[in-house]
């Protein structure tokens, strides 16, 4: 009976021991995750580490803002050069401007959208029942890409698009929208005021 006892207390004092062991190593492992912000992943964020860490959270955005004064030379069957003025707001395009080509000027108005980093425009002759939907892509201030034309008065027609422009806003508009630091796990997990205020 007594071997049965000191046997009994071996195994509790093992199993103690292996407890604190897995305790001690599960906590200073800490949880490791990735943090979603809806405009990509950032860097792991860790949250239990005994060691102090900082992380950076908040969505931060990309997008160049290309308001400003355009200028588009359309290539196909017909060439046309515009000189637009460009409103952008968000992932919209609006504008005014002027169409020259062969036939003379006309008066254009312009609405549309940004997807991704590419501009996609509609240009609309005021006077006449045309319009142009042009595919962008830009690098810089330097445009380029295709359009696609339809009018009622002439047959539809394709072909390739360049121009540049001249923005109103400063060229790099990246914006952080918010960030926070993990102390410890003393503290908790903790992600800052200017993160919360976002939420």
């Amino acid at each position: 009976m007594a071997i049965d006892i000191a046997l009994l207390t071996s195994k509790a004092i093992l199993i103690a021991v292996l407890f604190l062991c897995l305790s001690a190593s599960v906590s200073s492992q800490g949880y490791m995750g990735t943090i979603s912000t809806g405009t990509g992943i950032l860097e792991p964020l860790t949250v239990g580490k005994n060691a102090i860490s900082t992380a950076r959270v908040g969505a931060i955005s990309m997008q160049e803002n290309l308001s400003g004064s355009w200028a588009l030379d359309l290539k196909g069957s017909e060439s046309r050069h515009f000189e637009l003025q460009v409103l952008h707001k968000g992932d919209l395009i609006a504008g005014l401007g002027q169409m020259s080509s062969a036939l003379g000027s006309q008066a254009v108005s312009v609405a549309g959208y940004v997807s991704g980093n590419s501009p996609i425009v509609f240009i609309t002759g005021i006077d006449r029942a045309q319009t142009f939907r042009v595919k962008l892509s830009h690098s810089g201030s330097s445009l380029s890409g295709e359009y696609d034309f339809i009018s009622r008065d002439a047959a539809p027609e394709s072909g390739t698009a360049t121009g540049q422009m001249t923005l109103l806003a400063p060229t790099s508009s990246a914006n952080v929208l918010g960030k926070g630091i993990n102390p410890s796990a003393t503290s908790g997990a903790y992600v800052g005021s200017a993160t919360k205020s976002i939420l």
